[in-house]
């Protein structure tokens, strides 16, 4: 052992040092980072310090037999009881890591990911959906509507759009106020997805008071039976309100994708046009866009 190889171990001593006061540092300046962040640095001071301690102890004792410190301290840390331990350190520190990491950071950090994972899923539901009836909001409606349309421009299988609208809601809001219109809306949805059952159709609240549900494999007929049933559904599941269930109606348009649309806007004034069809003869009714009104020629004119 030369005099280089005993002062390697206060260099080390020395990096050693620098490692630890920079956790402490870290761990003083940053006390909101994540739990898991501060005790994964608690567990590398803890492996820091044993370092320390380690190289510190070989650095005395060989130090002491090439004179940098008295002779006698090499007989008091010889001793071989003395000797392991540095080692017997080891184990415990290690033991300690490995509880800490096994049993503390890694169940948290488990944690920590799902309660992330949720945070990012709401946050993308807020994107989406319509906070209130949990249908698509109009921007994603029109998102998946213009795949469909792409869909049906590929393969020509039936595509039908239905556009519904809440007759006089706003007699709803003033007679008995806009908690009562909420729950309005929220039935309407709820009906919505219980009519659009299959994985591929897609509900939305696209307005105020206005919905909108995409059917793709479906012709204008099929469509039609749908919002006759969506139509009596709405009705059946108005709310209760002071003991008395509303008179909920809607009017209903359905339009049906035809040769050479490929705009989103294109099949949804269709529906449109149909839906104020319905409410110029009456309300509580449905109507079907013609072949002619779902082409772009006669939005044109």
């Amino acid at each position: 052992m030369s005099l280089a190889a005993a002062l390697i171990y206060w260099v080390i001593v020395t990096l050693w040092a620098a490692v630890f006061a920079l956790i402490v540092v870290s761990y003083v300046r940053n006390p909101r980072v994540f739990g898991t962040t501060r005790l994964l640095l608690a567990v590398v001071a803890i492996d820091t310090l044993r370092n320390i301690f380690e190289n510190l102890y070989f650095g005395v004792y060989f130090g002491g037999q090439y004179g940098l410190f008295p002779s006698e301290v090499v007989t008091v840390l010889g001793r071989p009881l003395l000797l392991i331990l540095p080692k017997l350190l080891n184990v415990m520190a290690g033991s300690v890591v490995l509880g800490l990491l096994l049993l503390r950071w890694l169940p948290r950090a488990v944690r920590e990911k799902q309660v992330s994972q949720e945070y990012t899923d709401h946050l993308e539901s807020l994107a989406t959906h319509d906070e209130l009836t949990g249908l698509y909001n109009r921007r994603h409606f029109e998102v998946c509507m213009s795949a469909e349309l792409a869909r049906y421009q590929r393969h020509q299988r039936p595509l039908s759009l239905l556009m519904l609208d809440v007759d006089h809601f706003k007699s709803i809001n003033d007679r008995f106020g806009h908690a009562a219109g909420d729950r309005v809306l929220a039935r309407i949805g709820a009906s919505c997805l219980a009519v659009g059952k299959r994985e591929s159709d897609v509900a939305a609240r696209i307005g105020g008071e206005e919905f909108a549900v995409l059917l793709p494999e479906t012709n204008a007929d099929a469509a039609r039976a749908v919002a006759e049933r969506l139509r009596y559904v709405v009705r059946d599941n108005a709310p209760v309100i002071d003991g008395r269930r509303l008179e909920v109606t809607v009017s209903i348009g359905v339009a049906e994708a035809a040769p050479g649309v490929s705009q989103t806007q294109a099949l949804m004034e269709a529906a449109d046009q149909a839906l104020y069809a319905a409410k110029r003869a009456g309300r509580n009714r449905v109507c079907v866009a013609t072949p002619a009104e779902s082409t772009p020629a006669s939005r044109v004119a």
